[in-house]
């Protein structure tokens, strides 16, 4: 068996390296005004939205504005990254790190999380973020990654604020705060000072880069799109849904309890294709095994995490580059029995014929999960 690639394959950036604005690109005299409705234009977005320097700035801005001081809780998840951890602390809070469950949602029986009224979530790569809390002030993370234009029939934007970044230079300057909270962004806008502004210029810049239909955003969705919909015909593996309005820097898969680990990652990487793994990306957050009040259950939100991959995608992939965004899970699953673990079905169907085919000793296909439908013709 070949790889899918070669060890030289010129492969395009994913999109995480592809998010930087070009430094030479700017729209000359452009006003606050002018970025700030562009940006409305592009994601369909009927709430307030402020353009702010640093995604940093953002977060601190909103914690400000709800009023967190004198070291009360504010949930953030176990795997959060550590800035904003430190987003928390100097504005006065002190982090509570919430597990997560095999989907990635929130664990309400964390300890201490019922004392806390402020949830972020921080989700990986423009995965969707967990459902909130009842009786949370729910904010979402996306600074590392831009928005995507509203679905006219999706859920929009979850919670009362999400942080976006414009990636407007190197140090990720810019970002964008979309409000579902009237009262929230008005408060957040009482505070803010011209500082706090981002380059006008660059801002509506990056808005135009993205927007359009041949921008961007219209280019890595459409590839979201056709990787999807190879995973689910080719491999058929669990995958998250997409986040509407956000930018995905790939298709994340679960990998099924009935697969080893490393054994399955292993397998993806040595077809030559990239692979996102979780833990490697967003790992559980060193702190959280300092204060966790349930050590269990933080080795569970640990092993959950480690369930998840992405395959990356980038907007400029050509037709070679979509197919092997699928063919290396396709195969460590086909590997380790584990293919059509959506679709039992066709995966007995599948085994059965191979077996018709090779004989029951084939060293191909066999499915390493429980089936209980029939066969798909």
């Amino acid at each position: 068996m070949q790889p899918v690639r070669s060890a030289d394959y010129p492969a395009h950036p994913a999109l995480r390296q592809a998010l930087i604005l070009p430094e030479d690109t700017v729209v000359p005299d452009a006003t606050p005004e002018a970025a700030r409705a562009a940006w409305r234009d592009y994601m369909g977005f009927a709430g307030p939205l402020l353009l702010v320097s640093t995604p940093d700035r953002a977060r601190k801005l909103l914690m400000a504005a709800l009023g967190v001081a004198n070291k009360e809780p504010v949930a953030i998840p176990a795997n959060t990254r550590r800035y904003l951890s430190e987003a928390v602390k100097r504005s006065g809070g002190k982090p509570l790190f919430v597990e997560l469950d095999a989907d990635l949602e929130f664990v309400p029986e964390t300890p201490g999380l019922s004392a806390a009224r402020v949830l972020w979530a921080q989700p990986v790569g423009g995965m969707s973020p967990p459902a909130s809390l009842p009786g949370k002030t729910y904010l979402v993370d996306h600074g590392l990654t831009l928005p995507a234009p509203l679905s006219a029939d999706g859920p929009g934007l979850p919670g009362a604020a999400t942080v976006f970044g414009l990636h407007l230079d190197e140090d990720e300057s810019g970002a964008l705060i979309a409000f579902n909270d009237l009262d929230l962004a008005e408060q957040v806008a009482a505070l803010m000072t011209p500082e706090d502004a981002p380059n006008a210029g660059r801002a509506l810049a990056q808005a135009q880069r993205v927007a359009g239909p041949d921008g961007l955003a219209a280019r890595q969705l459409w590839l979201d799109a056709e990787v999807r919909l190879g995973m689910e015909a080719g491999a058929g593996m669990p995958m998250a849904a997409r986040a509407d309005g956000v930018l995905p820097h790939g298709l994340p898969v679960r990998i099924p309890e009935e697969a080893d680990l490393g054994t399955f990652i292993s397998y993806v990487r040595n077809e030559l294709v990239a692979l996102d793994w979780l833990p490697e990306v967003q790992p559980m957050f060193y702190v959280t095994y300092q204060v966790t009040q349930d050590p269990a259950l933080s080795r569970r939100t640990a092993e959950n995490l480690s369930r998840w991959v992405m395959s990356p995608i980038g907007p400029d992939f050509v037709d070679d580059e979509i197919t092997h965004a699928v063919l290396g899970i396709l195969k460590a699953a086909e590997y380790t029995g584990v293919r059509w673990y959506t679709n039992p079905g066709r995966a007995r169907w599948y085994g059965e014929m191979l077996v018709d085919w090779y004989g029951p000793d084939h060293d191909a296909f066999h499915p390493a999960f429980v089936i209980s439908v029939p066969a798909q013709e």
